[in-house]
């Protein structure tokens, strides 16, 4: 059975810091049985990262080619349809008390959510506790798919992939 996911631009972060970071991507390119897609709004987050140093600059590019090599050509494509969904996660995570603005990182991830929603991704890796993955977002997420009649994918941190993927010795 094949796979389909999509990371949380902090996944990649979290991947070029590690030592044996090529072996892992390599690893995740290999496995066929799983399909890392490329979705817009997380490319361009990587994009804006702030290059006032040499040292930055280096790291976007080396965070921007990862992100390619890892996506390759799976893309998704941003819709009305996910910009509404992700509006009424939204909405309802406020309703239930969530306290991050809409123009905090919180739109982005729920993007993401969205979108793995509605194209039927089985799971969506991210470290943010904060956000995406807080108790607030996470029944929004619950409470709006249901009502939409969407599966919610499951979530997985970035420890499952280096579970997953690093060599084990």
């Amino acid at each position: 059975m094949v796979l389909r996911v999509i990371f949380d631009t902090n996944i990649f972060g979290n991947l070029l810091e590690e030592q044996d970071t090529e072996e892992i991507e390599t690893r995740i390119n290999e496995e066929k049985d799983f399909i890392v897609y490329n979705f817009s709004p997380i490319r361009q987050e990587l994009r804006n990262i702030p290059t006032t140093t040499k040292a930055s600059k280096r790291a976007r590019n080396l965070l921007l080619s990862m992100y390619d090599r890892i996506t390759g050509d799976h893309f998704l494509k941003n819709s009305i349809a996910i910009t509404s969904l992700t509006k009424k996660y939204y909405d309802h995570y406020r309703n239930l008390g969530g306290i991050y603005g809409w123009d905090t990182n919180i739109r982005v991830d729920f993007m993401i959510v969205a979108c793995a929603s509605f194209n039927g991704l089985d799971v969506v890796y991210s470290d943010d506790q904060k956000t995406m993955l807080g108790k607030v977002a996470l029944k929004a997420y619950q409470h709006i798919n249901i009502k939409e009649n969407l599966r919610t994918p499951d979530f997985l941190k970035y420890n499952d992939i280096l579970k997953k993927f690093r060599r084990q010795l």
